[in-house]
């Protein structure tokens, strides 16, 4: 009797298992069908429109964008609106997606990544729109909402900027990118100033990237430059335009700078990538970069100029230089008057205001600043031209422009003010007020 007892039960506990593993073999298949990696970014005119990107894993399957405006109603699709709530029926685009197949080799392991992408055009700048990607065979992501930046030339712009994440990107920087979104939740774009990645090549890398920021990178535009751990061999890894959708408003003609030297226009302020590893490495590139900013700097109207790439103007560990970056750049940073410029590479923090002369920091001219998020630190040298020096910590920095002021403060990874100061608007460059 207790031998058929026995029998029974374990009968009843490989159902059970079989059951259970069922059930999870058929979500994880659900769950490799949703949307990966959704990432937003502005489009070159950033108040009126945004790009996008999205990883799916089962190419067969269509994917689109369903958006409207942002209501305070539970989403119901028109063709789904309850009769008697016709006055809250919003309705709702439906857009189909563009898909790309990059091929990427990571030592010596070939891999094929499909990701798509969306232009949402012509958008209302200050308002708060809603969107979801993905397909009707593969099902959808969550409902995503984001707020366009304001549309007038003295309406306030806000930004986080993050010098090179880089490493043990899940388990260390993470909470450096959620303690600045709690810093700084209406953020107008994050900025990244290269180094995203320790190898750009690993897609692995990309997804603990990703995940450290999670609904951060859905919500707020990203507008990132790439670093020389994005390339190898001076070749930048498929998986940068895999992910992002910036825009295509570099050289003329230099497809390999696409998505890594651009500009984005917000009504006061002009933002523009350089590529700094192309600029290091390529004489030709750097050429046509320096021709590029020369014609995109003269014909600027916003009343504040902010450049980003990843090698700095003026280093802040004593064991490297630049030169051909400052002989190159800085003639046209003096003479156009660019009021901030912000880097990554050295692995500590600097900053400094440089006018013309440049032997020596000053009040008024441009401000330079070097800084890290990432837990990869270097020493941090004393060279005259940094007004404030940082070594062995990771920071995050949130810049708010409005008006004729330009406010600056960089925070600990724990939420604390390391770093302060405010830029004056001249008719050429700025004026350094230490606040």
């Amino acid at each position: 009797m207790k031998h058929k007892l026995s029998l029974k039960s374990s009968v009843k506990s490989v159902l059970f298992f079989m059951m259970v593993f069922f059930y999870y073999t058929e979500s994880q298949a659900q769950n490799q069908n949703l949307p990966q990696r959704i990432m937003i970014n502005p489009l070159e005119s950033g108040h009126t429109g945004v790009a996008i990107t999205w990883r799916n894993l089962n190419p067969d399957n269509e994917q689109y964008i369903q958006w409207t405006e942002a209501h305070p109603h539970p989403v119901k699709m028109e063709a789904e609106a309850d009769s008697k709530r016709k006055d809250h029926a919003a309705v709702y685009h439906e857009q189909k997606a563009m898909s790309r197949t990059d091929t990427v080799d990571y030592k010596g392991v070939e891999s094929y990544v499909t990701s798509c992408r969306v232009a949402l055009t012509g958008l209302t700048p200050g308002e708060m729109y809603m969107y979801r990607v993905g397909g009707h065979a593969g099902g959808w992501s969550e409902w995503i909402q984001f707020t366009m930046s304001p549309g007038h030339p003295d309406s306030t712009l806000t930004f986080i900027y993050l010098g090179d994440p880089q490493n043990d990107l899940r388990s260390q920087w993470s909470r450096v990118i959620r303690e600045s979104y709690k810093t700084a939740p209406h953020s107008d774009f994050i900025m990244y100033a290269g180094d995203l990645v320790d190898n750009g090549y690993n897609d692995a890398e990309w997804k603990d990237w990703y995940e450290a920021g999670s609904f951060i990178h859905r919500m707020i535009p990203s507008i990132s430059t790439p670093g020389n751990h994005e390339y190898t061999d001076v070749i930048l890894t498929p998986l940068w335009r895999s992910h992002f959708e910036l825009p295509a408003n570099g050289p003329e003609g230099i497809k390999a700078l696409e998505g890594a030297c651009f500009y984005i226009d917000y009504p006061a302020v002009r933002v523009i990538s350089l590529d700094g590893e192309q600029i290091d490495e390529n004489p030709e590139y750097r050429l046509a970069m320096v021709n590029w900013l020369r014609n995109l700097l003269e014909e600027t109207t916003q009343k504040w100029v902010v450049m980003t790439m990843h090698y700095p103007f003026f280093h802040t560990n004593p064991r490297r230089n630049n030169p051909k970056l400052r002989k190159a750049f800085k003639p046209l940073v003096d003479e156009y008057g660019v009021d901030l410029i912000l880097q990554g590479h050295d692995h500590g923090y600097g900053r400094g205001m440089l006018d013309e002369i440049a032997d020596g920091p000053s009040t008024q001219g441009t401000m330079y600043v070097v800084s890290l998020s990432g837990p990869k630190v270097y020493e941090v040298g004393h060279d005259k031209w940094m007004q404030k020096r940082g070594e062995n910590i990771q920071l995050y920095q949130v810049i708010e422009i409005e008006g004729d002021e330009l406010h600056y403060k960089a925070y600990t990874t724990d939420g604390e003010l390391f770093d302060s100061f405010t830029l004056e608007k001249l008719e050429k460059g700025s004026r350094l007020v230490e606040k």
